[in-house]
């Protein structure tokens, strides 16, 4: 389910440790929480500034449909939180970081207060989504999509709704930072239109476009460019409230 690294005791603060985890992508389908793109750079980056960092796996298709993803990735949180005082690390100071289609299911966690209820995942501290765009599936499926999305999500739009980040909106969720591809069609746009959405339930949100396409947004999050940048900025920002 999960792969936990440890900082360096040596390196780590005297305080418990912050705790960021990453939520891979894979169009709902494919995709492991150990694949050197969704990982290595993140490990590179946080572990020396004193980070546990946490990497997860939920079930994917066809054996579970986005929305029992996203349960499971409740269960992981609720997991983290409760074994985070064993890693010296600060459960109030977790951070959740998702890419693609593993942004989908952090979005819709956080959206979706009964699930987070039933799964026992309490609201962490902030989110990170590297270039999501499945925030309004009605909207999505009701104009020109991938094929891909008809095989997470049907074409019954009683289907649709169970598993739409921004129809289960209904509070603040936790500050988020949506990366987007200024590459990739549609994907500013929807993002943009989700960062609304948040505000207007009085969270915070902020959109950052980036030049990468698609899977870079992703594997270069940890090397040394303006994307890697202003998310640590983010998090330490989270950090200090």
């Amino acid at each position: 389910m999960a792969d936990v690294y440890l900082p360096d005791t040596a390196a780590a603060s005297p305080a418990a440790a912050p705790i960021l985890v990453m939520v891979h992508g894979g169009s709902w389908l494919y995709g492991d929480k150990a694949e050197p793109v969704v990982i290595d750079q993140k490990l590179a980056r946080w572990l020396p500034l004193g980070f546990v960092v946490v990497s997860v796996n939920t079930r994917m298709l066809p054996a579970a449909r986005p929305e029992a993803q996203a349960e499971d990735l409740g269960l992981a949180v609720a997991w983290i939180q409760r074994q985070a005082v064993a890693w010296k690390a600060d459960p109030s100071r977790i951070l959740l970081m998702g890419h693609s289609s593993g942004g989908h299911l952090l979005a819709l966690l956080a959206a979706d207060d009964a699930m987070r209820q039933r799964t026992g995942a309490h609201p962490w501290l902030a989110s990170v989504i590297l270039d999501g765009a499945a925030f309004d599936l009605p909207e999505i499926m009701s104009k020109e999509h991938a094929s891909f999305y008809e095989d997470a999500f049907g074409t019954d739009p009683a289907r649709w709704l169970p598993a739409s980040p921004a129809e289960h909106l209904s509070g603040p969720n936790p500050p988020t930072l949506l990366v987007c591809s200024t590459l990739r069609r549609f994907s500013c746009q929807r993002t943009q239109e989700y960062a609304d959405r948040l505000t207007a339930q009085g969270g915070h949100a902020q959109v950052l476009p980036v030049a990468r396409d698609h899977g870079q947004i992703n594997s270069d999050v940890g090397a040394d460019n303006q994307e890697t940048q202003a998310i640590i900025e983010f998090i330490d920002a989270q950090l200090r409230r």
